[in-house]
Parts: structure tokens; sequence; C-alpha cells
């Protein structure tokens, strides 16, 4: 008979909010482009399925930011064939500040060329010279500088056409003359093996990447590597050969707030990022993230398995994961000020005597209740506790 009053009170403790909540929410950071990145992933899911975590959340990394050099050379050319020459020569010229500042960062194949081959063209026209024969210097000296610019980096048929009127054709035709009675250099750029290297915009090709037959003059180099920041600069060559190493790059990663406000939308105290990290080796980079700040609480690496089963990953998937749940159970039983709560007396308070008299459960059971208060409020503090702290366990397990 005593079922009656214990599942009341287990019922009391039951409707009590519950504190629990997901504690860890599993994040994996796609690096766009990268072979390994799929495999990784896999790995990944597997060893938090071991764990009993779900399926993770696949956001992709997001590209570095674009330099404005694409950005003016597309305003400049509608400048231009709007026969806005002076607004044109502005815009144009800043483009070339920008692509000789970065190696010609964020332009396209061919674009540096035809950068500074309308730059040089816009310039012109806005400063009124004219063609008169015979034709003997290049004038004014910023667009002389900017057609000999386009000749080294090597125009092409596209920009034979696009000088169509004399001053312009003579120009281009004196600039590509120039550069011709200029000695040729040859030029080495090595780099990671994973990285490759672009030369004056051309054609991609793997390290270590040489050309020869250049011009002497001002050449672009740009590197890019999957899952790092691209790496570009510009060179003076002279005479003979060059060589340059290329230092390593940063990766990139999703960055901490993004994997906080991931969290928090899922309910989650942490956010559990895994990403590829393809360095001098190929490795799974894990993260654990606060959520509340999107402050890093811990790092590991492991290294990529032959398997999509890797022991290695799973266990750091464990350890993190059981970081996360010390963690929010700590914050949850600490009070408003921050320090740990007393902890709840789960014993039952010394027997009394019953009164003579004294009610039976079976007969009263509100009044047997009040004459064993104690007893009764320790079970249904217990019970409720108990039930209270699976409900957080299990949850916290999902």
């Amino acid at each position: 008979m005593l079922a009656r009053p214990v599942y009341f009170l287990a019922a009391v403790a039951i409707s009590t909010p519950a504190l629990a909540q997901p504690v860890a929410h599993p994040v994996w950071a796609m690096t766009p482009g990268a072979e390994w990145d799929e495999p990784a992933r896999a790995q990944f899911g597997a060893a938090l399925a071991k764990r009993g975590l779900g399926a993770p959340e696949t956001v992709a990394i997001p590209p570095p930011p674009t330099t404005p050099a694409a950005d003016f050379l597309a305003q400049g050319m509608a400048a231009l064939r709007a026969a806005a020459f002076d607004k044109a020569a502005r815009l144009l010229s800043e483009a070339a500040t920008q692509a000789l500042a970065t190696g010609g960062a964020g332009l396209g194949p061919g674009q540096a060329a035809s950068l500074f081959f309308h730059q040089a063209m816009a310039v012109q026209l806005a400063s009124g010279a004219t063609y008169s024969e015979p034709f003997t210097e290049i004038a004014p000296p910023e667009a002389k500088t900017a057609y000999l610019r386009a000749a080294v980096l090597g125009g092409g048929a596209s920009l034979d056409a696009a000088a169509d009127q004399p001053l312009t054709e003579a120009s281009w035709q004196m600039a590509k003359s120039l550069v011709a009675s200029r000695p040729q250099v040859g030029l080495t750029v090595r780099t990671r093996a994973r990285a490759k290297v672009a030369i004056d915009g051309k054609d991609f090709q793997p390290s270590p990447a040489t050309v020869f037959g250049l011009a002497a003059g001002e050449h672009f180099v740009l590197v890019e590597e999957p899952g790092h920041l691209p790496w570009s600069t510009t060179l003076n060559l002279a005479v003979g050969e060059s060589s340059i190493d290329v230092p390593g790059t940063p990766l990139l990663v999703l960055d901490a707030a993004t994997a906080a406000t991931l969290a928090q939308a899922r309910g989650a105290a942490f956010a559990l990022v895994g990403q590829l990290h393809l360095g001098d080796k190929v490795e799974i980079d894990l993260r654990l993230v606060d959520a509340a700040s999107g402050a890093l609480r811990a790092s590991t690496a492991v290294a990529l398995a032959a398997k999509t089963d890797s022991p290695d990953l799973a266990a750091a998937v464990l350890r993190l994961d059981e970081m996360a749940s010390r963690t929010s159970l700590a914050r949850r039983s600490a009070g408003a000020d921050g320090k740990p709560r007393i902890p709840l007396s789960l014993a039952p308070p010394p027997a009394r005597a019953a009164p003579e008299g004294a009610p039976e459960i079976s007969q009263d059971t509100p009044g047997w209740l009040r004459q064993h208060w104690p007893l009764a409020t320790a079970v249904g503090a217990a019970l409720g506790t108990t039930i209270a702290l699976g409900i957080v366990v299990a949850k916290d397990r999902r």
C-alpha cells in the first residue's frame, strides 16, 4: 500500500522542470576542393556514432576574402565603354595598384594583362593625348608604364584586337617591341606538394613550377592549396634564373563564432568541430568550442586512418565529449554566484517513535503522511533527484 504516496511523490518530482539539454553539437567543417574531405568526414561520423552522438551538421568553410582588384577592373571597364575616360582611368589605376600589391590576387586568367592594357588606354584618352607621325614616344608616362606591364605579362591576340585606334595601336606595338628586346629570365617556385602555382595568371602547375622565357620585369605569382589561405606576390625579375620558396600558409578554419552559433541553435552547450587538415600530414582536427562565449576549450589532431573505423579518432571524440559533459554538469550544479551548491543529502532523518494511536497508511494516507513527513520528504527528494539525474544523463548522451 506504500505505492500510492511514493507514486504521488515521484510525480511531483517529475513535474519539476528538467535542466537537461544537448551537451556537444557535432559539426563537420567541409574543406571545398579537398580530395580527402569525404573520407575524413566519414571517419568523424563513425567516431560520433561510437560515442552515441548524432550525425554531424556539415557546413562549408567560407573562402578567404577577395581583393577589390576584380571589382575595380569591372567598374573601370564599364566606365571605359561608356567613354567616361576620367572615371575609367581612376578606377583602373586603383585596380592596378591593388593587383601590384597582392600579386594579382583575385584576378582571373588573362585579366592581369588586360587590366594594365586598358588602364593605359584610359589614362591616354583621359589625358587628351593624340596620335601623330612619326610616333616616337608613348605618352603620358603612366600610360607607358601600364602598356609595358601588359606586354611583360603577355597580352595575347585579344589585346591586339582591342588596340583598334591609331594611338592605342601604335602605343601597344611600341610597348611590345620594347619588351621583346629585354633579356629573358626563368623562374622556379617551390611550395608544398599539394599546392599549385600560377605565374602571371596562366594555368596552375604542380610544385615545383618552373617557367622559362619570361621577359624581365614585374611578374605575378599565385599559390593555392586546398584548405589554406592563398599566397601571392609580385616579383621584379632582372636577368638569369630566379627561384623562391613559398612558406606554408595558414589553415582555413570555421571561425569559433559560427561554431558557437550553430551549437546554440541546437540548444547545446558546446560545438564539437571536426575538419580536414592538409599540412605536412593528412589529419583530422577536433575543436571543442564553448557555445556561450565562443572560446576554444580544447583541441587535438588525429591522423587520417586507412579505414573508416579509427580507434584514435573515436578516443579523441570520447575525451572531448566527456570534457563537455563534465563542464556542463558543473555549470548546472553551480549557484547564481558561480559557487557549487551544497549537495542535497539523501539520507532519511532519524527515526521517530510513532505516537499512540497513530494512523495506519492503509486507513488514512494523508494523516500518515502528516505524521511521517520527514521520511516522506526524504523519499520524495531521493526519487526526484534520481529521476532528474537520469533525464539529464540520458539527454546528454544523445
